[in-house]
């Protein structure tokens, strides 16, 4: 083999081994990441509105509840009246 040849076979190398690669990811692209930081942070911050709504949910339903107790006190007492 010459130098020619040798040459033409590094650059098909290379242009193959280009080529191949060119879908995968650059340390740039796994720069933008998240990082396990990020996650646990990003966890804290569901985990405050699950229970934001947790603590919502329990006030609208003692109030429904309530109002339920209401109506039957209510009903009782127009069922002693019309008795």
């Amino acid at each position: 083999m010459n130098d020619d040849t040798i040459q033409d076979l590094k650059q098909f190398i290379a242009a193959t081994v280009s080529q191949q690669t060119a879908d995968l990811a650059t340390k740039d692209d796994l720069n933008g990441l998240a990082t396990k930081d990020d996650l646990s942070r990003i966890e804290r911050k569901i985990d405050a509105v699950q229970a934001a709504v947790e603590q919502s949910a329990i006030g609208y339903t003692s109030t429904v509840d309530e109002q339920v107790q209401n109506h039957e006190k209510r009903i009782t007492h127009l069922e002693h009246k019309a008795a």
